[in-house]
């Protein structure tokens, strides 16, 4: 019975770790007029290739800036690559960083487009109404994950 049990449960980790993970930080998400905002995609365990997004019409003042890091443990290889920009807030609104993909073999992963927050002259960053997030996005106070 343990051997019944037993397999499923190797063939699903094994299933789970080919899964490359994708995660998109913006730190903060609400600033001032003339502050600079990061923003970072990181793809841990992918063998994949990375779209960057078309930051063209943004006020980009850095990047892409990247990032690459393999370990081996016990025979097991893991990897972390990361890319990141600087974007300077330079009108009150919002700045809108386009959604981009990853491509690994035939799946594609899409990266939900990101929204920054920025605010005029006198306000302050915790003053800012936040926005109600989709329950699938974890948002805590000084950066987004997806």
């Amino acid at each position: 019975m343990k051997r019944l049990l037993f397999v499923p449960m190797i063939l699903l980790a094994m299933a789970m770790h080919a899964q490359p993970m994708v995660k998109v930080e913006v730190s903060p998400d609400t600033v001032a007029l003339g502050e600079t905002v990061e923003v970072t995609y990181t793809i841990e365990n992918g063998e994949g290739k990375f779209i960057m997004p078309d930051m063209s019409q943004l006020p980009l003042i850095s990047g892409p800036n990247s990032s690459s890091s393999y370990m081996y443990q016990n025979g097991k290889m893991s990897s972390t690559q990361s890319y990141s920009f600087v974007l300077l807030a330079t009108d009150e609104g919002k700045i809108k960083v386009p959604g981009t993909t990853y491509q690994t073999g035939k799946d594609i992963l899409d990266i939900k487009p990101v929204e920054i927050i920025v605010l005029g002259e006198g306000e302050k960053p915790g003053s800012a109404k936040r926005k109600t997030e989709d329950t699938t996005s974890k948002t805590t106070r000084e950066k987004r994950k997806f």
